[in-house]
Parts: structure tokens; sequence; C-alpha cells
């Protein structure tokens, strides 16, 4: 009797210890599969947050694109208009596009450059320049025109 029960009792131990572990891994894997499905949400969220942003900087590059009226960028900083489409904080690449390269550029170190603009026109000689900081305006001095 005494070996019947020991069996019955180390049948009983090891059916709990599988029932233990068939359990603890469906609960596991429940927790894995709400762990997937929170990750798949959060990468849904951000593919769209991306795409909206794409689509602002799309749009904000365009309009960039479209604020600057197109005069030959060898010879736009002899006109006024071109001088007044400049913006404080516009970077180096647009001023080249509405002005054209400087005629001078002195680099006063720091991160501090100036680009100077000067040359005749029929109603006379005209000068003006920038005052560049890491590649953006933050001064412009627009040449007085002799209309």
């Amino acid at each position: 009797m005494k070996k019947i029960t020991k069996i019955i009792i180390n049948g009983m131990l090891v059916f709990g210890l599988q029932n233990m572990a068939f359990a603890t891994y469906e609960d596991q894997t429940k927790m894995d599969a709400d762990k997937i499905s929170r990750l798949e949400n959060v990468v849904l969220n951000l593919e769209a947050r991306i795409s909206q942003l794409e689509k602002l900087t799309k749009s904000a590059h365009f309009e960039a694109s479209h604020d600057v009226e197109k005069i030959d960028p060898k010879s736009g900083w002899k006109y006024k208009k071109s001088w007044l489409q400049l913006k404080v904080g516009m970077p180096t690449f647009q001023v080249e596009k509405v002005l054209g390269h400087p005629t001078r550029i002195d680099n006063m170190g720091g991160g501090f450059k100036k680009f100077f603009y000067w040359g005749e026109l029929p109603a006379g000689a005209i000068s003006g320049y920038l005052e560049m900081y890491e590649d953006k305006i933050y001064k412009i001095y627009i040449p007085e025109f002799h209309e």
C-alpha cells in the first residue's frame, strides 16, 4: 500500500508541476502577445507622425522655394527688389540664389562672416553687405539705390 500511495503522490506532484509549467507558458505567451500588440501600435503611431512631418517638410520646402523671385543669380545684387527679399535667418545658399556670389567674403572668425556686394550701375556705384553667423543672415545693409 505504501508503494501505491507513493506512486499516486508522485503522479499528482508531476501532474501538478506540469499544469503549473503549462499555465506559466500560457501566461507568458499572452504577455508576449500583449507586448507585440502594444509595439505594433507604437510603430503605427510613429509611422503616422513621420508621414505627417514629411508632408509638412515638403510643403515648407515648396513654399520657401517659391518665396524667392527668380532674378539672374549673377547680378541679383544689382536690384533693390532682390535685397528686399532677404530675411534675417536666411541661409547662405538662399542668399546666393537671390543676390549671387558675393564680390568679397571676409571671414571674421567664430562663425562670423561678411558678404560684400559692390559694383557700377548706369545710375552710379552701389555697395551693400550682409553680416552672417553660422551661415545665416543676422544683419542686412541694403545699398542706397540711385533710381
